[in-house]
């Protein structure tokens, strides 16, 4: 929004502003909702309105400073967001609060349908969400402006944000749908029951909070009882159409999934294989394949595994399927932690909920490093004397996963066509007489024939085009 080429101080002033006065009556009225202004930003628009409010002369410079430090609080998250952002800085701002806000209708809706939720508190909702539009929609620059006596002049820096930061097909659906019900948010009519409606569907489908706005999350813990959840915004878009050469081996793998998703009993996983061979990318396609009907991704540290019923209260009770997801998984001799996958597969006094399963990825296909000085009962043991039950606990881990899947190397053909594969997702448009001789010399000098080798050499490729 360009106010004006000419720069003016602002001005003590006698006006006051009868939308200010309005919204910090708004503000007092709200229940359910009232957390969306508790933060920094929410407290420097709190001060703003009440400067604004005032009909006594009021000092142009305070006014000033009360607008100026909402700017620097709203700016200092919206200028680096990843999502598309609808109407003003301060208006997506509110939105993505609004969105976030752990509230019991939005519990509700995630869980049930609108019909299931108790009459008085879907009119309280929705009275409070009429209150949050007319909020938003107020144009509080120009209001400062106003009573600073700046309107028509550049006398502050704008809350007026730029339009969608990303092209539409880059957005993920996800992403597409936060969008939308933002704009009918900002748009639409609270007194008509339809708003709410799409509000609660919206969060049917795609969840509120930290679930709403991410499908992949990383644990982590900190051994006290304190770990945290945080979103991964940029999840590698790996499809299973990019992995070649494994569909077979990979079936039952997504059957298990299919079943999972569906609500039925499904195994924990073992991706055993050589490195490179897909095991990770595989557990990151199934994401982007079933992330729509409810699939989600918790990254777990190895080391984390005993935080496995710290991770349990953030995810029992949710529609969306859960998948700890633990990458190249192994154990030393001496370690210890593989107890908390044991108390993860097996559970203990407290059930594991329907909705998670661990899909674990290694190397090694007994998961825990051995020597032959361990097989000596009772003398390389550390002097244990029952050495070989520790022996056979470890050995046993692997056996503990339902559903076991090997990844081997792939032969020279499955290797070229795991590199023809990838060469056309890049559009590199090179003769199989030039391409596969160099792929193989490549795959010769470079860790030898993987799909991870593959993709470096397409990587190589493109780089020097």
């Amino acid at each position: 929004m360009k106010r004006s080429e000419k720069q003016a101080e602002p001005q003590s002033s006698t006006a006051f502003s009868a939308n200010a006065r309005k919204a910090l009556e708004w503000l007092d009225e709200l229940l359910l909702l009232q957390d969306v202004f508790g933060d920094e930003v929410g407290e420097a628009f709190s001060r703003l309105l009440r400067w604004l409010a005032k009909k006594e002369e009021s000092d142009g410079a305070k006014g000033y400073r009360r607008y100026g430090k909402l700017w620097k609080a709203v700016l200092s998250t919206q200028e680096f967001i990843h999502h598309p952002r609808v109407g003003t800085f301060l208006q997506d701002y509110w939105l993505e609060r609004f969105l976030e806000n752990d509230n019991p209708f939005h519990r509700k809706a995630e869980m049930a349908s609108l019909s299931k939720i108790s009459p008085s508190l879907t009119e309280t909702y929705r009275r409070e969400v009429e209150i949050f539009q007319k909020l938003i929609r107020v144009d509080w620059e120009a209001e400062y402006l106003k009573k600073a006596g700046l309107l028509g002049k550049a006398g502050a820096p704008s809350l007026e944000g730029s339009n969608e930061i990303e092209r539409e097909s880059e957005l993920s659906p996800s992403a597409k749908a936060r969008r939308d019900i933002k704009k009918k948010i900002l748009s639409g009519g609270a007194k008509n029951a339809g708003l709410v409606t799409e509000i609660s569907e919206y969060f049917s489908r795609n969840g509120w909070g930290l679930f709403g706005r991410y499908r992949a999350f990383r644990w982590h813990g900190h051994g006290d009882g304190k770990g945290k959840l945080t979103g991964i915004g940029a999840v590698d878009p790996i499809q299973l159409r990019n992995l070649v050469g494994y569909d077979e081996l990979r079936q039952p793998l997504i059957d298990n999934i299919e079943a999972f998703i569906a609500g039925k009993w499904a195994n924990n996983v073992l991706l055993y294989g050589e490195r490179g061979t897909g095991k990770s990318s595989t557990v990151k396609a199934l994401l982007n394949v079933y992330q729509d009907r409810g699939l989600r991704i918790i990254e777990v540290a190895t080391s984390d595994l005993k935080d496995f019923h710290d991770i349990l209260p953030f995810v029992r009770g949710r529609r969306e399927k859960f998948i700890l997801f633990v990458d190249d998984l192994s154990f030393e001799e001496n370690e210890t932690s593989y107890k908390g996958l044991k108390a993860v597969l097996e559970g203990t006094v407290e059930a594991p909920p329907q909705n998670v399963i661990l899909i674990a990825t290694s190397n090694r296909r007994h998961l825990v490093r051995e020597f032959f000085g361990d097989r000596m009962e009772g003398k390389q043991n550390d002097g244990e004397i029952h050495g070989q039950d520790t022996i056979e606990e470890k050995l046993s881990l692997s056996d503990r996963f339902g559903l076991v899947v090997s990844f081997y190397t792939p032969d020279q053909e499955i290797y070229l066509k795991i590199v023809d594969s990838w060469a056309k997702a890049e559009g590199i448009k090179m003769p199989p007489q030039e391409l596969h001789p160099r792929a193989l010399r490549w795959a010769q000098f470079n860790n030898g024939r993987s799909g991870r080798t593959a993709r470096q050499f397409i990587i190589d490729i493109k780089s020097k085009a």
